[in-house]
């Protein structure tokens, strides 16, 4: 049977760029961090090389992740876990162009908060950008109550993508010429 930890080349790792491979000198082996040191199994350089071919690298849509979640927890630690409550928390969020709304400038990072309680949309104005402008957004609420009235924008895109995000964003607030620009 073949073992891949009986095959590695220590100068081959020792050409990586993480953290393990690169934080010592050479005549010192890294052994403080938990990372694999054998090659990727073909299926997830498969699956990579397709998603970077596609410049696939945003966040996975992964159905039932709640009910995954729950069974690993309950399995894994005995936990009962309400698969309901669980949510991906992606990074930070957008905002800006938006009167009424006030805009929380992102810290390091592509996603930026907008804090959408002067524009009378309720707790959940995620929902209604997009139910009113067909733009999805972060809800704030699943970040807990300090949530509530706020959405998660981002700003890791092209600038005529989020103009076009911000005009369907004041379209669905009801803002004076703003259905036209949003189409």
């Amino acid at each position: 049977m073949h073992n891949g930890f009986e095959d590695l080349d220590l100068d081959r790792l020792r050409r990586r760029r993480s953290e393990k491979w690169r934080m010592h000198p050479p005549d010192v082996l890294p052994a403080f961090i938990a990372e694999m040191d054998y090659d990727m199994a073909e299926p997830v350089l498969a699956a990579l090389r397709t998603a970077l071919d596609l410049s696939d690298c945003g966040y996975a849509a992964l159905a039932n992740i709640g009910e995954t979640f729950a069974a690993f927890a309950q399995a894994r630690h005995d936990w009962t876990v309400d698969p309901g409550r669980v949510h991906l928390v992606p990074g930070r969020l957008l905002g800006e162009r938006l009167p009424g709304a006030r805009y929380v400038p992102p810290e390091a990072s592509f996603l930026a908060w907008v804090d959408c309680a002067g524009l009378g949309l309720g707790p959940e104005p995620a929902e209604v950008f997009l139910d009113r402008g067909r733009v999805a957004l972060g809800r704030g609420l699943n970040f807990g109550a300090p949530g509530d009235g706020f959405v998660r924008v981002t700003i890791g895109t092209s600038s005529a993508l989020l103009s076009a995000i911000v005009d369907r964003m004041a379209a669905a607030a009801g803002l004076a010429g703003a259905e036209e620009a949003a189409g």
